[in-house]
């Protein structure tokens, strides 16, 4: 467990925050989500919960009553944060996002120019945004995969993120398990592809899509991808001396192998990795002072909304049972 800070200036924030973790949902309420059969029983599940006040009839405005729950819960957290750098890094991923659209727009089009979208807050951000795209877009010239972009993006953020949360433990530790969980999944991805990635050299392709900030390092994965399923599993959720892992990683680790072994998708593994960081994050649960059960409220109610989200598409799309229970990502 990462050290908390005892910043009494947060004591009032962590009361609102206390009062409105009641109106997230349980596990009761995702089990009656889960089991809809349809959009509409789906809508009538939302309905009793907090999101009724969102909602205004009808399945197509449920993506619309998400949206202004996301709205309220950014707005909630800019009113409680004291701190400039907290809403830097709250506001950063939805300026990755916006940078990551128009970048893709550009590269379909052939266009040359590309302007930094408003939300990256300081001089040196703006340049390593630069640096980024230019990066992408040779990556793209070359092979013509709109995945560089997506991992260019991924790694941009994450880099900014561990900037922004220099000086705070517990979000660099937050930082660094979710650096862990993706550089595993896509460790996983890559010696499931026949020839070993999407463009033929799995360690180019590990070393494209890794996220720095983890306990892991780069090399450790690059020196697993020869090696057989089971003694990657065993370095990964095995302590030094005997591995380079942690038993953390095990049944996400299972999961994944799993997935491979029976040409399931991987969505199982998400869910499990999804987890793993809500458990993390759970440490702050009976904290009385500081920022972190901010953050901490903050990121909870976002893996509702996507929670919410995928469920809402899989009912649509006719997706019940075992497949529907695997997109809810949920901890006591």
């Amino acid at each position: 467990m990462v050290r908390l800070s005892e910043d009494p200036a947060y004591g009032f924030a962590v009361g609102r925050v206390r009062a409105l973790e009641t109106a997230l949902l349980d596990r009761a309420r995702y089990e009656r989500l889960i089991r809809t059969q349809t959009g509409e029983e789906f809508i009538a599940a939302l309905a009793e919960a907090a999101y009724a006040k969102f909602l205004e009839g009808g399945s197509a405005d449920v993506q619309q009553a998400l949206d202004k729950a996301a709205g309220e819960n950014h707005a909630f957290f800019s009113q409680y944060a004291l701190d400039g750098w907290l809403l830097d890094l709250v506001r950063l991923p939805a300026a990755i996002r916006s940078l990551k659209t128009a970048l893709k727009s550009r590269l379909s089009r052939n266009e040359s120019e590309l302007a930094i979208p408003a939300g990256f807050v300081t001089p040196s951000f703006v340049s390593k945004a630069h640096s980024a795209v230019a990066a992408a877009t040779a990556s793209f010239d070359k092979d013509r995969d709109p995945a560089a972009v997506d991992m260019a993006m991924d790694r941009l953020m994450q880099e900014l993120q561990l900037e922004i949360a220099s000086t705070s433990e517990f979000v660099l530790g937050y930082l660094g398990l979710h650096a862990d969980i993706e550089n595993l999944r896509t460790l996983v991805r890559l010696k499931a592809q026949p020839g070993g990635g999407d463009r033929g050299d799995p360690k180019t392709d590990m070393e494209a899509a890794f996220l720095a900030g983890g306990t892991l390092a780069l090399g450790d994965f690059v020196a697993t991808l020869p090696e057989p399923w089971t003694a990657v599993v065993d370095r990964f959720t095995k302590a030094p001396p005997y591995g380079i892992g942690d038993e953390t990683f095990r049944g996400y680790l299972e999961q994944g192998t799993a997935a491979v072994a029976d040409r399931h998708s991987f969505v199982r593994m998400e869910r499990y990795g999804r987890e793993i960081e809500l458990r993390f994050l759970r440490q702050t649960r009976y904290a009385t002072f500081g920022y972190e059960p901010l953050v901490t409220f903050f990121l909870l109610h976002e893996n509702e909304l996507r929670n919410l989200r995928q469920l809402h598409a899989a009912k649509l799309a006719g997706v019940t049972g075992e497949t529907a229970q695997d997109l809810v990502a949920y901890v006591e």
